[in-house]
């Protein structure tokens, strides 16, 4: 397991070295310019949704090790194709290769990671990793920054090899993982009854889960990606530097609290630590939007409470959506649980800068942070809702059942 997490933290940083500057290298290619970077990004996506998509539908069957060591190989291959793009078409491969490649990894990685843990293990692991890809994606982006400052711009095709080679590693860690993880799913073939879960049924158990994905990455994940910094750009006055200001805290915060946060849930519903983790995004929404209002170190303040609090929010998320998940089905059924909820995270973070975006264009801060706390707190009423529904079901299933 902890080879598993340090190789997937080792490819979260080589990542992280391209995160801000695919866009940028892809711009400047020859034959691939704006459109193509639209093209990429669009290819990426819409190949990542379609592979979860068949996923969830039962339409693509393969065990999790061959899937994330599929996906790890495609990834690598898009990434290594990058630098040499020079055409409309040869970028269309690369995206969909790369689309494709995360799609079946992301699949795979949590039933994986599951069948390697015992259920006591469960949260602090998936707490754990999440600390883990955050400060390492982080620091992976950091020093590609500082690289490109000392650094001639032709260095930045390098990036995309380094990120296509850091993958390789978590390929192997996959493949050693595999004898533990096939012998963890044959017993649960084994153990579980049945025959798989028809699209409708397995539908209907973990919609619920794929909402609240698609709800956590609409109105959270993507609004502190892409809307804060332009908000806090634009509309508050601050400099670039705030970006990075705020990038830093939150990984900080992350990494040195999600230990405790995971400790002070671990005997809570995992709904309830959705239903804070929202909450607490929500009073950081409030915060900034009131602080809006005031003179610049207001501003700034109120920004910095808003990434504390929205990383205090994401040590509840990671210690208790996957959790959750996994609760809902059977182990033969993880893979296309977990295919459906990430195809509502890709939703989300396609769909969810354009929220923001329109909130921005009344060109005042306050109405984009109060826009978006109403959402957040429409979101944190769905969870009450559901948890109460959960609660009430669980003593009728028990009585179905009777004693023993």
């Amino acid at each position: 397991m902890d080879r598993l997490i340090v190789t997937h933290g080792l490819s979260s940083f080589c990542l992280g070295l391209v995160f801000p500057y695919t866009a940028i290298h892809l711009a400047d290619r020859p034959g691939v310019g704006t459109g193509g970077v639209a093209l990429f990004y669009g290819a990426a996506g819409i190949a990542n949704l379609t592979v979860a998509l068949l996923l969830t539908a039962g339409v693509l069957k393969l065990p999790r090790v061959t899937l994330g060591v599929l996906g790890t190989v495609l990834w690598f291959c898009g990434y290594l194709g990058l630098p040499f793009v020079g055409s409309h078409p040869a970028t269309l491969a690369a995206g969909v290769a790369i689309g494709c490649g995360q799609g079946g990894f992301l699949a795979a990685i949590v039933p994986l990671v599951n069948s390697l843990v015992t259920a006591e293990e469960r949260r602090k692991v998936f707490a754990r990793r999440y600390a883990v890809l955050n400060a390492t994606l982080a620091a992976g982006s950091l020093v590609a920054g500082a690289l490109t400052l000392i650094l001639p711009r032709s260095v930045i095709p390098y990036f995309f090899v380094a990120n296509a080679v850091g993958i390789l590693p978590l390929t192997i860690a996959i493949l050693t993982a595999g004898r533990h993880a096939r012998a963890a799913e044959e017993k649960a073939e084994e153990t579980d009854e049945g025959s798989a879960l028809p699209m409708g049924a397995l539908a209907r158990t973990v919609m619920p889960a794929a909402l609240v994905q698609l709800a956590v990455f609409l109105f959270g994940f993507s609004q502190f990606e892409a809307t804060a910094p332009l908000v806090s750009e634009r509309l508050m006055d601050m400099g670039l530097f705030m970006v990075s200001l705020m990038l830093v805290v939150n990984v900080l915060v992350i990494v040195s609290l999600q230990g405790r946060i995971t400790q002070l849930l671990e005997n809570r519903p995992e709904i309830d630590g959705l239903r804070i983790a929202v909450g607490l995004w929500t009073v950081g929404y409030v915060v900034a939007g009131a602080m809006a209002f005031l003179p610049y170190g207001f501003r700034l303040s109120g920004l910095l409470v808003y990434a504390v609090l929205f990383a205090l929010g994401e040590c509840a998320y990671s210690c208790s959506f996957h959790p959750w998940l996994i609760s809902l089905v059977p182990d033969r059924e993880l893979t296309r649980a977990n295919a459906l909820a990430n195809s509502m995270m890709g939703v989300g973070n396609f769909a969810g800068p354009s929220i923001g975006v329109a909130l921005a264009v009344s060109g005042q801060a306050p109405v984009v942070w109060f826009g978006l706390a109403l959402c957040c707190t429409t979101i944190t009423v769905g969870t009450g809702l559901l948890a109460r529904r959960r609660g009430a079901t669980r003593p009728a299933e028990a009585a179905v059942q009777g004693p023993g």
